[in-house]
């Protein structure tokens, strides 16, 4: 078990070459981000930017790129096909309901329409396929909202969508059941688009980091309500993310034990799953299941929403320059931490917000150069 230092991370850090162009210092190919998260997208795809990598493409529903795309020019943005909700009249003729407006609730049953969430289409994988073999490296799940959302309710009983699942669906939604409200259903989120993608990179060569609603989805694989259990085969190069809530749920282990023994259970889940392992929290534990490090930097201004998108994407930023992925998550974890302790310092821990991290990135960088 090592403790990362300033002059273990200045060994690691990737040569930038003066004969050089965009390419060379890859390309992050970043899925993230959906209609409450979007700022989540923001994060993970600009932190990749600040620690060196040339080329960013964020691929997320339209609605999330025409954000980011409003806050920065950095990111290159591809847009991707989502869900055509349907209504199906008492003729049994489907309409197309998209970008409709919620009715009152006096509405008669004939005239209920649908809300356009922008779940991505499994099909969207399809759009994606050239992009996954290009990309240096694959980051996805930041904000990404694979799951169920009460707050996004159809407003029909007899609303479906045209998209029939991959294979049986991998979530189930009977905790969401809404048969008692007026036909109020929920939709079916991204779950499907995310097999969908998971199948897709079974043999990719490139690094792949999983964060946030990934690693819930992989859970609900690994750990069914239901009686079959699905194998989680993930790329060979991957890198997974958790915070103690989400290896509990990877490992259904109780977080208090995953608390109690971080070393251990951060190892287990990467030998289990033949990944990287970032366990998060104070004193961060990566693991890759033979080699452990323990990161000594950080503070309470990173317990905040949206730090853990901008370590997403350092990872990725750092991976797409040719950083394996046991260093490439060391230098993520350990400067992410550092950005946090020089930004509090201007900042406060009470007062500093992730957008402002990625603001201190270079400050840590330039801290590691200077030893």
């Amino acid at each position: 078990m090592n403790t990362l230092t300033l002059e273990y991370i200045k060994s690691i850090l990737p040569p930038r070459p003066d004969n050089s162009h965009k390419m060379t210092f890859g390309h992050v190919l970043n899925i993230a981000g959906s209609l409450h998260y979007r700022g989540a997208a923001y994060l993970s795809s600009l932190s990749a930017l600040r620690v060196g990598a040339g080329y960013v493409t964020l691929a997320s529903s339209p609605s999330v790129c025409d954000s980011v795309s409003a806050l920065t020019p950095n990111v290159v943005t591809l847009p991707l096909l989502t869900h055509v909700t349907q209504r199906h009249d008492d003729a049994g003729q489907a309409t197309d309901l998209l970008s409709t407006k919620m009715q009152p609730s006096n509405t008669q049953s004939s005239d209920l329409q649908a809300i356009d969430v922008q779940a991505i289409d499994k099909r969207a994988v399809l759009q994606l396929r050239d992009k996954l073999n290009q990309a240096s490296v694959i980051s996805m799940g930041s904000g990404l909202s694979i799951g169920h959302s009460t707050d996004q309710l159809i407003i029909s009983p007899n609303i479906s969508t045209n998209i029939s699942p991959l294979a049986n669906p991998p979530l189930s939604n009977k905790h969401l059941s809404n048969s008692h409200s007026q036909g109020l259903s929920v939709p079916d989120g991204n779950n499907g688009f995310f097999y969908a993608l998971l199948t897709e990179i079974q043999a990719n060569p490139n690094p792949v980091i999983f964060d946030a609603d990934a690693l819930n989805f992989m859970s609900h694989l690994l750990h069914p309500s239901g009686p079959s259990k699905t194998s989680i085969n993930l790329p060979k190069n991957s890198i997974i993310t958790p915070h103690p809530k989400e290896l509990s749920r990877l490992l259904n282990v109780d977080v208090s034990e995953i608390q109690a023994k971080r070393v251990h259970y951060a190892s287990i889940a990467a030998k289990q799953l033949n990944t990287v392992v970032v366990l998060k929290g104070k004193h961060s534990v990566i693991s890759d299941g033979e080699r452990v490090f323990i990161n000594p930097t950080g503070n309470s201004a990173l317990a905040k929403a949206g730090t853990g998108d901008v370590l997403t994407g350092m990872i990725s930023g750092f991976c797409a320059q040719g950083v394996s992925p046991i260093n490439a998550a060391c230098l993520g974890v350990y400067l992410h931490g550092l950005a946090g302790d020089i930004a509090a310092e201007d900042l406060s821990q009470y007062g500093m917000l992730a957008s402002d991290l990625l603001n201190y990135i270079p400050n840590a960088i330039l801290k590691v150069l200077a030893v």
